[in-house]
């Protein structure tokens, strides 16, 4: 795996100086879209048969009496396994938020993933996870359509409010279908959406129901799935149908590793079947130990083939005025 990181990164490094890239900020995402997608498939293969972390500290018996008092700056295994999944939740955000997480060696960061008990997971996601009701992001994305991997992925800016849910996206130029905007606003209409394509057909503006083919043609997701809480719903969902199985809901495995030279936590859960029992047959998450939210997701389909990958970039929460999802806003190119 350490010879496969330097590869990726003397990759990098000879590809950066090549004329035929044009744009320096295109080529910075390409690459940074080939690393990631390199990282995720020179893992697939152990990622079938991890599981979680089985550490010392995870079985040594551990007298917990009374409440435990969380450190903000050192993270304490036998502290943190006292503790209730809520409150190991609570715990895991607070050592994000303080950066405490950042400084400890993997070995350290694993022993606290395997004493965080199941349910901290789901109530991570359900209520630690998301940055607020509102905020801006990037996200790259590439699917499996049609039985088809994209040669480009996608590069849009999305504006989000989950309650209401209104949601303004925009394709921009380094990415495929560059030019697309699309407009969501369910306090308006919550059938349809309003929305462009690029190019020469960017100059009209139509509005189309949300569920159809037209809708789906370049995602077999709705509109209303972008925005951070449909992963934290997903998460939830599917520990919901683990536990009906007589599963855990704790991820199947836990492993650190190095994304574009940031080390990532990936939580990975592998299922007994796909959709739509769960999301897909294995998902990953990964987390850079700065942010709450995760920096990725990948899911596989039970032939292991890759159907989804998507990256998360300059998250800023947000207080949206009326003009973030009104088609007449100026900086917009509704017609």
């Amino acid at each position: 795996m350490m010879r496969s990181k330097l590869r990726i990164s003397a990759y990098l490094t000879r590809t950066r100086g090549l004329a035929n890239w044009g744009n320096r900020a295109t080529a910075r995402r390409w690459l940074l879209a080939f690393a990631w997608l390199c990282v995720f498939a020179s893992m697939a293969a152990r990622a079938q048969s991890a599981s979680s972390p089985s550490t010392d500290a995870a079985s040594a018996p551990v007298e917990c009496a009374g409440s435990a008092s969380v450190d903000t700056a050192r993270p304490d295994v036998e502290t943190f396994r006292c503790l209730t999944p809520h409150e190991q939740a609570v715990a895991w955000r607070t050592w994000i938020d303080s950066h405490a997480l950042v400084s400890l060696q993997d070995d350290q960061i694993l022993q606290l993933m395997a004493v965080m008990k199941p349910e901290a997971f789901v109530d991570y996601a359900e209520s630690e996870m998301i940055p607020g009701d509102a905020y801006e992001y990037d996200m790259f994305r590439q699917e499996r359509l049609f039985g088809r991997w994209p040669d480009r992925p996608d590069h849009m800016l999305i504006r989000y409010q989950d309650s209401p849910r209104k949601i303004y996206v925009k394709w921009l130029p380094d990415g495929a279908h560059a030019g697309q905007e699309v407009l969501y606003d369910e306090t308006l209409d919550p059938a349809s959406i309003y929305g462009h394509l690029g190019g020469a057909l960017h100059v009209v503006s139509a509005r189309v129901a949300i569920d159809s083919r037209f809708a789906r043609a370049q995602s077999r997701h709705s509109i209303r799935d972008l925005g951070l809480q449909f992963i934290a719903r997903t998460l939830v969902h599917d520990a919901s149908s683990f536990r009906a199985e007589g599963l855990s809901e704790k991820p199947t495995g836990i492993e650190l590793m190095t994304v574009h030279g940031t080390r990532q936590l990936a939580w990975t859960w592998t299922a007994t079947s796909g959709a739509p029992a769960h999301y897909a047959s294995r998902v990953r998450l990964l987390f850079d130990l700065q942010h709450p939210w995760p920096d990725g997701e990948a899911a596989w389909d039970e032939r292991g083939r890759m159907i989804e990958l998507i990256q998360f970039e300059n998250v800023v929460p947000r207080n949206w005025d009326a003009s973030a999802f009104d088609p007449h806003n100026p900086d917009y190119a509704f017609h």
